[in-house]
């Protein structure tokens, strides 16, 4: 009998993944309405936060664009073109 190691990947608490596997499928299979609502709960969450990753830097040159041209003082370029803005 050999002893296994504390860090063995095949080993969670004494018990394999596969009889882990086994368990929560069981606990699953047990209560099919709570997994569900949990599992979507959980998709729902990635979800938004890959949304989040994915539109960061479409916000960062919204952001950029925004600031540049929030507070922009009339050019001479402006006063040729004849847009004529109130400086209040």
């Amino acid at each position: 009998m050999s002893k296994k190691e504390r860090d063995d990947p095949d080993d969670f608490g004494g018990i394999g993944f596969g009889r882990m596997a086994a368990v929560l499928a069981i606990v699953a299979l047990g209560r099919p309405w709570e997994t569900l609502k949990e599992l979507f709960g959980l998709i729902r969450r990635l979800g938004r936060r890959v949304l989040r990753l994915v539109l960061a830097p479409f916000r960062l040159v919204a952001l950029i664009v925004w600031s540049r041209t929030a507070d922009r003082r009339p050019t001479f370029e402006d006063h040729l073109h004849g847009e004529d803005r109130d400086l209040s």
